[in-house]
């Protein structure tokens, strides 16, 4: 239903680097021009690393406003490594998902949607495994939220427990519907 324009992914040596201002710039205005000149135009969102500096949140975000594309995707997997991950392989390179992403993939979309200011629909990313964790990503300023790791290990009826979870907090705080709770907390 929409296109992602992936520049955060770790493991693509130099990918990281096209989250630059005028790398990225030039990049969201040929894909924009090509995507104007289908019959079909698709959606395009741009999918960003947990990884960035104020400067790049500034940067990305004004580039998304300027190339006015029609979302953002917050966040890949990140590079660094919590000090509580146990796991043998803890120092291996490459993208860390899951539940150690939690945390820092949220305060990213929380950052993000305080500084598009609402004007660009934003889908949550990284470490949701719970209602919870799906409403935090809402009250940060998602429209949307995806999963990935905790449904290989919990499976597609994790899907059924969100919305089922997800309904009575947004009932708890008094909230009509997902919509109304975006942003919430920002």
């Amino acid at each position: 239903d929409y296109i992602t324009i992936n520049i955060s992914s770790p493991n693509t040596p130099g990918l990281r680097a096209l989250q630059s201002k005028d790398a990225l710039m030039e990049l969201l205005s040929g894909v924009m021009e090509a995507r104007n000149n289908l019959s079909n135009k698709p959606p395009l969102f741009l999918k960003v690393a947990p990884d960035l500096s104020k400067d790049d949140i500034a940067d990305i975000g004004d580039a998304c406003l300027d190339a006015k594309i029609d979302g953002l995707i917050v966040s890949n997997t990140t590079v660094t490594r919590p000090d509580t991950l146990v796991s043998a392989n803890a120092g291996e390179e490459g993208g860390l998902s899951g539940a150690p992403l939690l945390s820092l993939s949220t305060e990213m979309l929380r950052q993000f949607y305080a500084r598009l200011d609402g004007n660009i629909p934003i889908i949550g990313v990284g470490g949701i495994a719970s209602a919870e964790d799906a409403y935090a990503k809402i009250c940060s300023g998602a429209s949307a939220v995806q999963l990935y790791s905790a449904l290989v290990y919990r499976g597609p009826g994790l899907v059924r427990e969100i919305n089922r979870g997800l309904a009575e907090l947004l009932r708890q705080d008094g909230h009509k519907s997902v919509a109304a709770a975006v942003g919430s907390a920002v």
